[in-house]
């Protein structure tokens, strides 16, 4: 049975607001103005406050702090922050700095491949679940860590080792290669290294201007240290709800995968209250971000309104923000069968009902256009992107458990 036609990326973003894409520069700028301001705020406070449990709790805002900032580092790396492209770039590169990445890496590994291949295992590189044979072939170690990566605790390993060491900070040859093409790594990964120098630098003038030089080393590890590893639990936190829920799919056959599966069903948006949602400049209004990331975080919003009324919650799953409901993600989606699209327990016992994708009709949504494209058209950017090293569709029957095809007879 030939694959159901879907709908075009040009109809599914032509829910969008047409206004949505618009960028201003004097957003732009008191966007990233006012974030580096809370930053450099939190931080010189580390060093000026006269108790040390203040001071603690100062170092865990800062690191908030850094998020926020990363997040507006993370529009500019889009192109979407201001009209100016190379404002961008400096803007991005500064913003960057505290959370330590460098923009040209984050550029290839969010950009082109998470956004390009999102939830398709084998490109995107964010959390991809494992199979029951995959999880098996660890070592017990390896298993515990795996464990502990789907659990409130473990969002901060999972994204430090995970994303940031090897995907940013010490990416392998080949991701390496892809990387120098901007031309700008070395350069990136050298002022992220020297930022951490930058930073003792001014909590030692900091203190040695106010006279308060008692545990210097205590100081400069709540204000390094500290922020840099809260930061990395809050991105873990938030990257991990935007692709991990009972209701999302993941992919290993491209044949299966087309834009409208993954950015608009695969993508998720936890709903926070209304000041959370502007502190973290609406990134967790993540699916219209995913359907075109052109889109300013100053109107996510809007856009994420757009999509959810065209498509409905049948096709978009928006659900308001719970510990119960996050720990029951965590208890849920810990492994993945390819075969039947269900989530599995570390004991291999089904979490969910297995998804028939073949069976289930995509709609037009109440404004998209109805052209339709099939996987491979040129006109879909993400073919595009891809088109040179497309992951061709694989024949044969998987193995339920290992979730992997059978090798060819010869091979």
């Amino acid at each position: 049975m030939s694959s159901p036609a879907v709908i075009s990326v040009k109809g599914v973003r032509d829910v969008l607001p047409a206004a949505s894409r618009d960028r201003s520069l004097s957003l732009g700028v008191v966007y990233f103005a006012g974030s580096a301001a809370l930053y450099g705020l939190t931080f010189s406070m580390i060093a000026l406050a006269p108790w040390w449990w203040l001071r603690v709790a100062l170092a865990i805002v800062n690191g908030l702090a850094t998020g926020v900032l990363f997040i507006v580092g993370h529009d500019a790396c889009h192109g979407s922050l201001t009209p100016s492209s190379s404002l961008n770039a400096w803007l991005g590169r500064a913003a960057f700095l505290p959370s330590l990445h460098p923009f040209a890496a984050w550029e290839y590994s969010h950009n082109a491949l998470h956004h390009g291949w999102t939830n398709l295992k084998g490109k995107d590189p964010v959390y991809c679940p494992m199979t029951v044979g995959e999880y098996e072939r660890l070592s017990p170690s390896r298993q515990w860590l795996e464990r502990v990566s789907r659990s409130w605790i473990g969002m901060l390993p999972l994204y430090l080792f995970e994303i940031w060491w090897p995907l940013e900070m010490n990416p392998n040859d080949e991701h390496r290669r892809h990387i120098d093409k901007r031309g700008t790594f070395a350069f990136d990964r050298g002022i992220v290294l020297a930022f951490p120098l930058v930073q003792t630098t001014a909590l030692f003038v900091i203190a040695r201007t106010t006279g308060d030089q008692h545990n210097l080393l205590g100081t400069i590890l709540l204000g390094v240290l500290v922020p840099f590893l809260t930061f990395n639990w809050l991105i873990g936190f938030a990257t991990f709800q935007h692709h991990t829920h009972p209701r999302v799919v993941w992919y290993d056959d491209a044949s299966e995968w087309n834009f409208f599966r993954a950015q608009v069903q695969g993508t998720v948006h936890i709903v926070f209250p209304r000041w959370i949602e502007t502190l973290l400049h609406n990134i967790m209004e993540h699916t219209a971000h995913h359907v075109d990331t052109r889109v300013p975080l100053y109107h996510l919003t809007s856009a994420q309104a757009a999509v959810e009324a065209a498509f409905g919650e049948e096709n978009v799953i928006s659900e308001s923000f719970t510990f119960a409901g996050m720990t029951r993600t965590f208890e849920t989606c810990q492994l993945y069968d390819f075969v039947r699209h269900q989530w599995l327990s570390f004991d291999g016992m089904p979490t969910t009902e297995p998804r028939e994708l073949s069976s289930e009709l995509i709609p037009a949504g109440r404004s998209a256009s109805r052209a339709v494209h099939r996987e491979g058209d040129a006109s879909c950017p993400t073919a595009r992107l891809g088109a040179s090293r497309a992951i061709p569709a694989r024949g044969g029957a998987r193995d339920p458990e290992t979730g992997q095809r059978p090798a060819r007879r010869g091979s």
